[in-house]
Protein backbone atom coordinates (compact mmCIF):
# COMPACT_ATOMS: atom_id res chain seq x y z
CA UNK A 1 0.00 0.00 0.00
CA UNK A 2 2.63 2.66 1.00
CA UNK A 3 4.65 1.77 -2.72
CA UNK A 4 1.44 2.20 -4.42
CA UNK A 5 0.35 5.87 -1.88
CA UNK A 6 4.20 7.02 -3.20
CA UNK A 7 3.44 6.82 -6.68
CA UNK A 8 0.28 8.12 -6.37
CA UNK A 9 2.21 10.88 -5.09
CA UNK A 10 4.90 11.35 -7.51
CA UNK A 11 2.03 11.20 -9.82
CA UNK A 12 0.30 14.74 -8.36
CA UNK A 13 3.81 16.26 -7.96
CA UNK A 14 4.07 15.09 -12.02
CA UNK A 15 1.06 17.35 -12.99
CA UNK A 16 1.59 20.29 -9.88
CA UNK A 17 5.50 21.04 -10.08
CA UNK A 18 6.82 19.33 -13.44
CA UNK A 19 10.43 20.85 -13.02
CA UNK A 20 10.41 19.18 -9.07
CA UNK A 21 9.43 16.14 -10.26
CA UNK A 22 12.12 15.53 -13.38
CA UNK A 23 14.62 16.68 -10.67
CA UNK A 24 13.20 13.85 -8.11
CA UNK A 25 13.01 11.54 -10.82
CA UNK A 26 17.14 11.99 -11.79
CA UNK A 27 18.14 11.35 -8.29
CA UNK A 28 16.49 7.89 -7.96
CA UNK A 29 17.33 7.14 -11.31
CA UNK A 30 21.19 7.86 -10.48
CA UNK A 31 21.14 6.72 -6.46
CA UNK A 32 19.52 3.54 -8.30
CA UNK A 33 22.72 3.16 -10.27
CA UNK A 34 25.03 4.11 -7.33
CA UNK A 35 23.23 1.07 -5.04
CA UNK A 36 23.76 -1.48 -7.88
CA UNK A 37 26.87 -0.71 -8.45
CA UNK A 38 27.68 -0.61 -4.33
CA UNK A 39 25.66 -3.58 -3.54
CA UNK A 40 26.64 -7.04 -4.92
CA UNK A 41 22.88 -8.83 -3.67
CA UNK A 42 21.72 -5.92 -5.17
CA UNK A 43 23.38 -7.16 -8.83
CA UNK A 44 22.63 -10.74 -8.23
CA UNK A 45 18.94 -9.81 -7.61
CA UNK A 46 18.38 -7.98 -10.94
CA UNK A 47 20.86 -10.83 -12.96
CA UNK A 48 18.40 -13.48 -11.78
CA UNK A 49 15.02 -11.38 -12.68
CA UNK A 50 16.80 -10.72 -16.42
CA UNK A 51 18.55 -13.92 -16.81
CA UNK A 52 15.14 -16.32 -15.71
CA UNK A 53 12.08 -14.33 -15.63
CA UNK A 54 12.76 -12.37 -18.88
CA UNK A 55 14.54 -14.62 -20.80
CA UNK A 56 13.89 -12.40 -23.80
CA UNK A 57 16.64 -9.88 -22.95
CA UNK A 58 19.89 -9.97 -24.51
CA UNK A 59 22.44 -9.79 -22.38
CA UNK A 60 25.87 -7.65 -22.61
CA UNK A 61 27.75 -10.62 -21.32
CA UNK A 62 27.24 -14.59 -21.33
CA UNK A 63 29.91 -16.26 -19.38
CA UNK A 64 30.38 -19.95 -20.64
CA UNK A 65 32.06 -22.26 -18.30
CA UNK A 66 32.57 -25.95 -18.71
CA UNK A 67 33.81 -28.28 -15.77
CA UNK A 68 34.52 -31.70 -16.59
CA UNK A 69 38.16 -32.55 -15.34
CA UNK A 70 37.92 -30.62 -12.17
CA UNK A 71 36.42 -27.27 -10.42
CA UNK A 72 37.65 -24.30 -9.81
CA UNK A 73 36.39 -20.89 -8.39
CA UNK A 74 36.56 -18.11 -10.46
CA UNK A 75 34.69 -15.02 -8.05
CA UNK A 76 37.28 -12.68 -9.80
CA UNK A 77 35.69 -12.93 -13.23
CA UNK A 78 32.18 -13.57 -11.87
CA UNK A 79 32.24 -10.30 -9.82
CA UNK A 80 33.89 -7.79 -13.17
CA UNK A 81 30.99 -8.74 -15.06
CA UNK A 82 28.19 -9.37 -12.96
CA UNK A 83 28.11 -5.48 -12.55
CA UNK A 84 27.75 -5.36 -16.12
CA UNK A 85 25.07 -7.32 -17.20
CA UNK A 86 25.94 -11.16 -17.48
CA UNK A 87 24.10 -14.37 -18.14
CA UNK A 88 25.81 -17.23 -16.36
CA UNK A 89 25.60 -20.56 -18.09
CA UNK A 90 27.65 -23.11 -16.27
CA UNK A 91 28.01 -26.99 -17.14
CA UNK A 92 29.44 -28.84 -14.43
CA UNK A 93 29.39 -32.75 -14.85
CA UNK A 94 32.62 -34.25 -12.83
CA UNK A 95 29.87 -36.63 -11.74
CA UNK A 96 29.06 -38.05 -14.46
CA UNK A 97 33.00 -39.54 -14.46
CA UNK A 98 34.29 -42.21 -12.72
CA UNK A 99 37.29 -42.07 -9.98
CA UNK A 100 39.69 -42.69 -12.88
CA UNK A 101 38.72 -40.30 -15.03
CA UNK A 102 36.73 -42.70 -17.84
CA UNK A 103 33.63 -42.42 -18.41
CA UNK A 104 30.13 -44.84 -19.82
CA UNK A 105 29.20 -43.79 -23.23
CA UNK A 106 25.50 -42.52 -22.30
CA UNK A 107 26.94 -40.49 -19.75
CA UNK A 108 29.16 -38.33 -22.54
CA UNK A 109 26.35 -38.20 -24.86
CA UNK A 110 24.23 -36.68 -21.77
CA UNK A 111 26.68 -34.01 -22.11
CA UNK A 112 26.92 -33.51 -25.47
CA UNK A 113 22.96 -32.89 -25.46
CA UNK A 114 23.62 -30.53 -22.52
CA UNK A 115 26.51 -28.68 -24.35
CA UNK A 116 24.26 -27.83 -27.88
CA UNK A 117 21.87 -26.75 -25.25
CA UNK A 118 23.67 -24.42 -23.90
CA UNK A 119 25.50 -23.31 -26.56
CA UNK A 120 22.27 -22.25 -28.37
CA UNK A 121 21.26 -20.07 -25.49
CA UNK A 122 24.31 -18.62 -25.03
CA UNK A 123 24.32 -17.20 -28.86
CA UNK A 124 20.57 -16.47 -28.84
CA UNK A 125 21.36 -14.41 -25.68
CA UNK A 126 23.96 -12.19 -26.24
CA UNK A 127 23.86 -8.67 -27.09
CA UNK A 128 26.93 -8.49 -29.03
CA UNK A 129 29.60 -9.76 -31.00
CA UNK A 130 32.03 -10.08 -27.87
CA UNK A 131 29.42 -11.02 -25.55
CA UNK A 132 30.87 -14.49 -25.17
CA UNK A 133 33.10 -15.17 -22.20
CA UNK A 134 34.36 -18.71 -22.33
CA UNK A 135 35.98 -20.40 -19.73
CA UNK A 136 36.68 -23.44 -17.57
CA UNK A 137 38.36 -26.73 -17.22
CA UNK A 138 36.94 -29.14 -19.46
CA UNK A 139 38.05 -32.21 -21.61
CA UNK A 140 40.11 -31.28 -25.16
CA UNK A 141 37.28 -33.16 -27.54
CA UNK A 142 35.03 -30.73 -25.04
CA UNK A 143 36.66 -27.32 -25.40
CA UNK A 144 36.90 -28.18 -29.40
CA UNK A 145 33.04 -28.90 -29.86
CA UNK A 146 31.89 -25.79 -27.82
CA UNK A 147 34.28 -23.99 -30.40
CA UNK A 148 32.71 -25.81 -33.47
CA UNK A 149 29.29 -25.04 -32.39
CA UNK A 150 30.08 -21.52 -31.33
CA UNK A 151 31.91 -21.37 -35.49
CA UNK A 152 33.89 -18.19 -36.52
CA UNK A 153 30.95 -15.22 -36.60
CA UNK A 154 32.25 -13.32 -33.78
CA UNK A 155 34.98 -12.22 -31.24
CA UNK A 156 34.61 -13.94 -27.91
CA UNK A 157 36.67 -13.00 -24.22
CA UNK A 158 38.71 -15.70 -23.79
CA UNK A 159 39.87 -16.68 -20.16
CA UNK A 160 43.05 -18.59 -18.88
CA UNK A 161 43.88 -19.97 -15.95
CA UNK A 162 47.90 -18.92 -14.77
CA UNK A 163 49.38 -22.11 -12.29
CA UNK A 164 52.99 -21.53 -12.62
CA UNK A 165 55.68 -18.76 -13.31
CA UNK A 166 54.19 -17.24 -16.56
CA UNK A 167 53.79 -13.85 -17.85
CA UNK A 168 50.55 -13.56 -15.73
CA UNK A 169 52.52 -14.73 -12.58
CA UNK A 170 49.23 -15.04 -9.66
CA UNK A 171 46.49 -13.96 -11.41
CA UNK A 172 44.61 -17.39 -11.42
CA UNK A 173 41.92 -16.78 -14.38
CA UNK A 174 42.33 -14.12 -16.13
CA UNK A 175 41.37 -12.88 -19.98
CA UNK A 176 43.73 -13.16 -22.42
CA UNK A 177 46.13 -10.34 -22.51
CA UNK A 178 45.30 -7.93 -25.91
CA UNK A 179 48.33 -8.57 -27.86
CA UNK A 180 48.42 -7.86 -31.67
CA UNK A 181 51.98 -9.29 -32.27
CA UNK A 182 53.71 -12.66 -30.78
CA UNK A 183 57.30 -14.17 -30.51
CA UNK A 184 55.92 -17.50 -31.04
CA UNK A 185 57.07 -19.85 -33.38
CA UNK A 186 54.66 -22.18 -34.37
CA UNK A 187 56.84 -25.44 -36.26
CA UNK A 188 54.65 -28.27 -38.17
CA UNK A 189 56.28 -31.16 -40.39
CA UNK A 190 53.77 -30.63 -42.96
CA UNK A 191 55.50 -31.01 -45.87
CA UNK A 192 54.01 -30.23 -49.91
CA UNK A 193 55.53 -32.53 -51.58
CA UNK A 194 54.18 -35.53 -49.65
CA UNK A 195 51.55 -37.52 -50.64
CA UNK A 196 49.04 -37.87 -48.03
CA UNK A 197 46.43 -40.34 -47.88
CA UNK A 198 42.65 -40.71 -47.73
CA UNK A 199 43.12 -40.41 -43.42
CA UNK A 200 46.23 -38.47 -41.55
CA UNK A 201 46.70 -37.97 -37.92
CA UNK A 202 47.48 -34.33 -36.84
CA UNK A 203 48.85 -33.83 -33.53
CA UNK A 204 48.80 -30.10 -32.15
CA UNK A 205 51.90 -30.26 -29.09
CA UNK A 206 51.46 -26.94 -26.92
CA UNK A 207 51.53 -28.14 -23.72
CA UNK A 208 52.91 -31.61 -23.89
CA UNK A 209 54.66 -33.79 -26.26
CA UNK A 210 52.35 -36.75 -28.14
CA UNK A 211 54.34 -40.01 -29.31
CA UNK A 212 53.12 -41.11 -33.00
CA UNK A 213 53.20 -44.74 -31.51
CA UNK A 214 50.41 -43.73 -29.02
CA UNK A 215 48.70 -42.02 -32.59
CA UNK A 216 49.43 -44.84 -34.85
CA UNK A 217 48.02 -47.70 -32.28
CA UNK A 218 44.46 -46.06 -31.42
CA UNK A 219 43.87 -44.41 -35.20
CA UNK A 220 45.81 -47.33 -37.29
CA UNK A 221 46.76 -43.97 -39.17
CA UNK A 222 50.79 -43.86 -40.17
CA UNK A 223 51.13 -40.44 -41.49
CA UNK A 224 51.27 -37.93 -38.80
CA UNK A 225 51.37 -34.43 -39.19
CA UNK A 226 52.60 -32.28 -35.91
CA UNK A 227 52.06 -28.59 -35.06
CA UNK A 228 53.05 -27.31 -32.07
CA UNK A 229 55.40 -25.10 -30.61
CA UNK A 230 59.46 -26.42 -30.66
CA UNK A 231 59.70 -27.06 -26.86
CA UNK A 232 56.27 -27.86 -25.62
CA UNK A 233 55.12 -26.38 -22.08
CA UNK A 234 51.94 -25.68 -20.07
CA UNK A 235 50.96 -21.91 -19.22
CA UNK A 236 52.09 -20.28 -22.59
CA UNK A 237 49.22 -19.70 -24.01
CA UNK A 238 49.08 -15.77 -22.77
CA UNK A 239 47.43 -13.64 -25.52
CA UNK A 240 45.15 -13.32 -28.25
CA UNK A 241 47.91 -12.84 -30.61
CA UNK A 242 48.68 -16.33 -30.05
CA UNK A 243 45.36 -17.53 -30.90
CA UNK A 244 45.50 -15.67 -33.92
CA UNK A 245 48.54 -17.14 -35.01
CA UNK A 246 47.60 -21.17 -34.18
CA UNK A 247 44.09 -20.30 -36.40
CA UNK A 248 45.50 -19.36 -39.01
CA UNK A 249 48.38 -22.01 -39.46
CA UNK A 250 45.57 -24.68 -38.14
CA UNK A 251 42.97 -23.27 -41.11
CA UNK A 252 46.27 -23.47 -43.30
CA UNK A 253 47.00 -26.90 -43.01
CA UNK A 254 42.95 -27.99 -42.96
CA UNK A 255 42.64 -26.05 -46.53
CA UNK A 256 45.55 -27.85 -47.85
CA UNK A 257 44.61 -31.40 -46.80
CA UNK A 258 41.45 -30.72 -48.18
CA UNK A 259 42.72 -29.68 -51.38
CA UNK A 260 45.16 -32.83 -51.65
CA UNK A 261 42.05 -34.97 -51.06
CA UNK A 262 41.96 -36.20 -47.31
CA UNK A 263 38.69 -36.85 -46.41
CA UNK A 264 39.21 -38.24 -42.24
CA UNK A 265 41.48 -36.17 -39.86
CA UNK A 266 42.13 -38.19 -36.37
CA UNK A 267 43.20 -35.05 -34.75
CA UNK A 268 45.00 -35.30 -31.32
CA UNK A 269 46.22 -32.00 -29.17
CA UNK A 270 47.26 -30.74 -25.94
CA UNK A 271 45.94 -27.85 -25.53
CA UNK A 272 44.97 -25.29 -23.14
CA UNK A 273 41.20 -24.75 -23.34
CA UNK A 274 41.82 -20.91 -24.74
CA UNK A 275 43.19 -22.55 -27.77
CA UNK A 276 41.58 -25.55 -28.02
CA UNK A 277 37.90 -23.77 -28.07
CA UNK A 278 39.64 -21.52 -31.01
CA UNK A 279 40.90 -23.66 -33.04
CA UNK A 280 37.39 -25.70 -33.06
CA UNK A 281 35.82 -22.97 -34.06
CA UNK A 282 38.04 -22.55 -37.34
CA UNK A 283 36.74 -25.99 -38.04
CA UNK A 284 33.80 -25.79 -41.19
CA UNK A 285 31.32 -28.58 -42.60
CA UNK A 286 33.37 -28.51 -45.92
CA UNK A 287 36.56 -29.13 -43.80
CA UNK A 288 37.48 -33.25 -43.82
CA UNK A 289 36.16 -34.90 -41.07
CA UNK A 290 37.71 -34.66 -38.27
CA UNK A 291 38.20 -37.33 -34.94
CA UNK A 292 39.11 -35.47 -32.00
CA UNK A 293 40.71 -37.96 -29.17
CA UNK A 294 41.06 -37.24 -25.43
CA UNK A 295 43.62 -38.66 -22.82
CA UNK A 296 43.11 -39.92 -19.83
CA UNK A 297 45.82 -42.28 -17.30
CA UNK A 298 48.13 -42.52 -20.42
CA UNK A 299 45.60 -44.02 -22.94
CA UNK A 300 43.49 -42.23 -25.02
CA UNK A 301 39.94 -43.79 -23.89
CA UNK A 302 36.98 -42.01 -26.01
CA UNK A 303 36.78 -39.77 -29.24
CA UNK A 304 34.15 -37.59 -30.60
CA UNK A 305 33.47 -37.26 -34.11
CA UNK A 306 32.49 -33.18 -34.54
CA UNK A 307 30.35 -33.22 -37.26
CA UNK A 308 28.28 -36.06 -36.24
CA UNK A 309 28.83 -36.22 -32.52
CA UNK A 310 29.38 -39.95 -33.04
CA UNK A 311 31.27 -41.25 -29.92
CA UNK A 312 33.44 -43.69 -30.16
CA UNK A 313 35.35 -45.46 -27.08
CA UNK A 314 38.55 -47.63 -26.96
CA UNK A 315 39.24 -50.22 -24.66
Amino acid sequence: MKLVQTLTELFILIQNDPLTAIITLFILFFSTILLYKKFGLLQIVYNFVINNILCFMKREFVMLTTFSKKEATYSNIKDKYQERGCLFLTLNVLKLFEGDGSIKKENLQKILKKQRKRMKVAIKRGKNSNSLIYFGFPHVPLAFLDGYHFKDTADPILIEYQGEETETLGKGFYELNKKYNTDMKIVSNYNEQISYGNEVAIKIEQSFPILDEEITMVSNVSQVISIGIENPDRWQINNYAQIDLYQKFFLFILSKLKAEGVSKIHLFATTPVSLSFSLGRVINHYHPEIIIYNYNNNVYDWAIHLRTEEIITFK
